[in-house]
C-alpha cells in the first residue's frame, strides 16, 4: 500500500503541522495526512503530550481495565447517540471483523450485504475485490462476493455486493433473501473509490428498509468518523445507524478502533458469549491517544469542523476552477477535508457509484500528474481511488501554495 509499483519512492523522515520531509531533505505538503488520521496534522502538540504523560507516569499496557479507556469511551458516546457500550480495537479490520460477528450473533443471521467500491478491512469475513474490473462485477445488480486477496480459501462466506446509491438495487435484495441477512454494511461516505457522497434518500431508505426487514445497518465510519463532522457521517446527515465503527482520526496517528452499538447487542460480549480479545487492544498508550483528541473536540467543535470545512471547500473551488480554465475534462468531489480530482476521459456531470469511477477515469493521466505534484513538493496519493485529507494545521496560505503547483504541474503534463 505504501510502496507500489506506481509510486514515486519517497522514505519519508519527519513530518510537522501540515508538511512532511523525506529521507533526503525535500520538503513536501501533505494532502495525504497519513490516509486519513491526522486530523490535527502531524506531531499535534496536546496528543504528543498525553501520550508521553501516559507512558512516562502510568504505562503503555498494564494488562487490567484503565480509567483512561473508560473515559475514552464515555467521551466518544457524546457524539454517537447509537453507542450505549465500545469496544476499543487495534485497527479499523479488527473493528469490523468485531462489527460482522455482532450483527450475525444479535440477528441469528448469515448473510451481509456491501457495496461495489466499499473497503472494510482485509479480513475473511469482510474482504472482497472492491476494486473488481467492471466485467467481473454481477450483471444483475448484485452477486456473491469476489475473494480480495490469495488464500482465502472461497471466503468472504455469505457476502453480497451491490451497487452504492441505488435503494431500488438495494429493496430487491432485501426482498429476495429476507430473512437472512444479517446485516447492511457501508461506507456512509465511500472514501475508497474516490469520495462519493450518499445521495440524498440513499441513507434515510436505508434506514427504513433495514428496519423493515429487521436487518442491523452497520456504519463503517472509519475514514470519515471525526472527520467530516465530531459524529461523522450519521451527525451530517442525521441518521443513526445500529453499529458505528470509527477508527482513523480517533488515534490522530495513533493505532485505535472503536466498535459501539446499543447495549443489548454488547451484552453477549459482557457475558462471554460472543469472543472479542487481544492483548494491546484498548491499551493505555492509544486510548490516552484518543482521549486527548476527543478532548481537543470537545472543547472546541465549532472552530475546529469550520475550519476543516473552509479549507476542504477553498480547495475543491480552487481544483474545479484551474482543471475548468485548462479545459481538463475532470470531477471534484469532496465533503468537507475530504477531497477528490477525479481526471476523467471524457466529461461527466457527477460519480455516484464505483462502476462509473471506474468506467470514465484516466487512472494513468492520475498517476502522471500525481509524479508531477509530487516533484514540486506537494504529496498525495498517486491512485485517484484514495482521496486526499487535509488537516487543521493547513491554513489558506498552504492550500494557496497548492494550488499554485497543481496549476503548474497541469500545465506541464495534462495539457498536449
Amino acid at each position: 500500500m505504501r510502496v507500489l509499483p506506481y509510486h514515486l519512492p519517497l522514505v519519508a523522515e519527519r513530518g510537522e503541522g501540515p508538511l512532511v520531509w523525506d529521507a533526503d531533505g525535500n520538503e513536501y505538503i501533505d494532502l495525504n495526512m497519513a490516509y486519513g488520521p491526522l486530523i490535527f496534522g502531524h506531531r499535534p502538540k496536546p496528543i504528543i503530550e498525553a501520550v508521553i504523560r501516559q507512558i512516562a507516569e502510568r504505562g503503555s499496557q498494564l494488562g487490567f481495565p484503565t480509567e483512561v479507556s473508560a473515559r475514552a469511551a464515555e467521551k466518544l458516546k457524546r457524539f454517537y447517540p447509537g453507542i450505549d457500550l465500545v469496544r476499543f480495537c487495534n485497527s479499523g479490520t479488527e473493528a469490523m471483523m468485531f462489527a460482522a460477528r455482532l450483527a450475525r450473533t444479535v440477528t441469528r443471521r448469515k448473510k451481509i450485504i456491501v457495496f461495489e467500491g466499499n473497503y472494510h478491512g482485509w479480513s475473511d469475513a469482510l474482504f472482497h475485490q472492491y476494486h473488481a474490473p467492471i466485467e467481473q462485477l454481477g450483471h444483475d445488480g448484485f452477486a456473491p462476493a469476489l475473494p480480495g486477496t490469495l488464500g482465502m480459501d472461497g471466503a468472504p462466506h455469505d457476502l453480497i455486493v451491490l451497487r452504492f446509491n441505488d435503494l431500488e438495487m438495494l429493496e430487491r435484495c432485501l426482498e429476495k433473501f429476507d430473512g437472512s441477512v444479517a446485516a447492511v454494511v457501508m461506507e456512509p461516505i465511500m472514501g475508497n473509490s474516490g469520495v462519493l457522497p450518499p445521495e440524498p434518500e440513499f441513507l434515510e431508505g436505508a434506514r427504513e428498509l433495514t428496519c423493515e426487514h429487521d436487518v442491523l445497518l452497520v456504519f463503517d465510519e472509519v475514514i470519515t468518523g471525526l472527520r467530516v463532522a465530531a459524529g461523522g457521517a450519521q451527525e451530517l446527515y442525521g441518521l443513526t445507524p445500529d453499529i458505528t465503527i470509527v477508527s482513523k482520526a480517533l488515534g490522530a496517528g495513533f493505532p485505535i478502533a472503536a466498535c459501539g452499538a446499543p447495549r443489548e447487542f454488547m451484552e453477549f460480549v459482557a457475558q462471554g458469549k460472543l469472543f472479542h480479545g487481544g492483548v494491546y487492544a484498548g491499551n493505555a498508550l492509544v486510548t490516552a491517544a484518543a482521549e486527548a483528541v476527543l478532548d481537543q473536540i470537545i472543547a472546541d467543535p465549532d472552530g475546529i469542523y469550520q475550519h476543516l470545512h473552509a479549507v476542504g471547500n477553498e480547495l475543491a473551488h480552487g481544483l474545479r476552477e484551474i482543471m475548468t480554465r485548462l479545459r481538463i475534462p475532470h470531477i471534484v468531489q469532496h465533503v468537507g477535508p475530504m477531497i477528490s480530482l477525479f481526471l476523467t476521459t471524457t466529461e461527466v456531470e457527477k460519480f455516484k457509484d464505483y462502476r462509473t469511477v471506474r468506467q470514465y477515469c484516466d487512472f494513468e493521466k492520475y498517476i502522471r500528474f500525481q509524479h508531477e505534484l509530487q516533484r514540486l513538493g506537494v504529496y498525495f496519493h498517486p491512485n485517484q481511488f484514495e482521496p486526499m485529507f487535509l488537516s487543521t494545521a493547513h491554513t489558506e496560505e498552504h492550500i494557496d501554495k497548492v494550488l499554485e503547483r497543481i496549476e503548474a504541474g497541469a500545465k506541464r503534463c495534462l495539457i498536449p
